[in-house]
């Protein structure tokens, strides 16, 4: 068993929603004959059709953003081998989507949902038409295996940190598991940018007289920083600024890190504000086998997972102690 993901035109999410639970999973670039892939003579678009024509077979998962609604993601299955029951009918209300694959429905969930994981999140960020998502498969059969009630309830990225914190508290009272199991759960449910966004709330929590704000975006090009802690100076508008990378890497880490936090010492320093220090955190990596890291800039700091473990933990400690 393959699995797989699927784009449709969002722009006809009802259409192709009420189609598929016809056993009919449609495509577009279909509005000509000539485009029919048994048979085909005319591209326009339609040859990107072909590799999905050719792979699925009868039994993969299939995950079509957008369906049936724009937030939400369809778990379809194949019925049968794709270039084995593969149709060509134009609709003849729209004037394309010819192309139909036989597929059925088999439930959605809500892309914000506490069981998507933060891979699966990040990878359906994709914009191609279709890609294998092999590497995910027990991501996926765990959302088929959840209950379509449990699929559909939202959490940002704060509800999911509080409620890993919780869950979490319950099963395990010592510090160092407690430490161990937190940081499982959330790199498991947080892609790279949802890191940024939890941690700017649990520092918030941590440090709650210090300005922290996410900065990545356009401008991340000329600044390196994804998060920036800002602390009152002694003087009247005057702050200290503490520049933060946050890396999902995993693996040994190469010095393009140091290349992109450097620029940050340049670009906030002003009259106003001072840097006082850059640290990368690298979320999966271990310590281990980066002293050339460590040692390219001795006035960065690294947070590779063992700190990151050791930061959860307070943070972790502060929910909890306010509650």
């Amino acid at each position: 068993m393959n699995h797989w993901c699927y784009r449709v035109d969002k722009s006809k999410v009802n259409y192709f929603y009420k189609e598929l639970l016809e056993g009919r999973l449609r495509q577009g670039w279909g509005w000509d004959a000539r485009q029919d892939l048994r048979n085909f003579q005319l591209d326009e678009g339609a040859g990107r059709n072909r590799p999905m024509f050719s792979k699925v077979k009868k039994g993969d998962v299939i995950l079509v953003p957008s369906l049936p609604t724009i937030g939400e993601v369809a778990l379809v299955r194949a019925t049968e081998d794709w270039d084995k029951g593969y149709r060509f009918e134009i609709d003849s209300s729209l004037g394309d989507y010819g192309h139909i694959f036989p597929a059925e429905y088999i439930k959605s969930f809500k892309r914000g949902n506490q069981n998507v994981t933060g891979n699966l999140r990040s990878t359906l960020k994709n914009m191609s038409r279709f890609w294998n998502i092999n590497h995910y498969a027990t991501d996926v059969q765990t959302l088929i295996a959840t209950e379509q009630s449990e699929l559909t309830k939202v959490q940002d990225h704060k509800s999911r940190l509080e409620t890993s914190i919780d869950s979490v508290f319950n099963e395990v009272f010592n510090g160092s598991d407690f430490a161990d199991r937190l940081y499982e759960k959330l790199t498991n449910q947080f892609s790279n940018e949802e890191w940024e966004y939890a941690l700017i709330y649990g520092l918030k929590k941590l440090y709650p007289i210090y300005k922290i704000e996410r900065v990545g975006g356009k401008l991340e090009k000329d600044h390196g920083t994804d998060i920036l802690v800002k602390i009152p100076g002694v003087l009247p508008d005057s702050e200290y600024a503490i520049a933060i990378q946050v890396k999902d890497y995993e693996g040994l880490v190469g010095t393009n890190v140091v290349d992109q936090i450097n620029k940050s010492e340049l670009y906030w320093d002003n009259d106003n504000i001072k840097l006082i220090e850059r640290i990368v955190i690298v979320i999966r990596a271990d310590r281990s086998n980066h002293d050339n890291l460590i040692n390219f800039d001795k006035n960065i700091k690294f947070i590779f997972a063992a700190e990151l473990k050791q930061l959860l933990l307070e943070i972790g400690k502060k929910f909890i102690g306010m509650k």
